[in-house]
């Protein structure tokens, strides 16, 4: 049996143009459907990330794409 290497993920944030968001990159795949924005936690009931962001005083939107999270 062969084994599978698997690559970890590695996360880097980047700064975005608004100086009150933050953009999180992922070198993996983290959401194959198209990009999503939750204004509150009661629009993100589909996405246990974007909960468990709102779980934290500071986020007031989370954008997931394809390979990043900006909250």
């Amino acid at each position: 049996m062969t084994k599978v290497k698997q690559l970890p993920f590695i996360i880097y944030a980047e700064d975005t143009p608004n100086p009150a968001s933050m953009k999180f990159v992922s070198n993996k795949i983290i959401n194959e459907d198209s990009p999503k924005e939750y204004l509150d936690i009661n629009e993100a009931k589909e996405s246990p990330l974007a909960i468990a962001l709102f779980q934290f005083p500071f986020v007031k939107s989370v954008f997931i794409s394809s390979n990043y999270v900006t909250i």
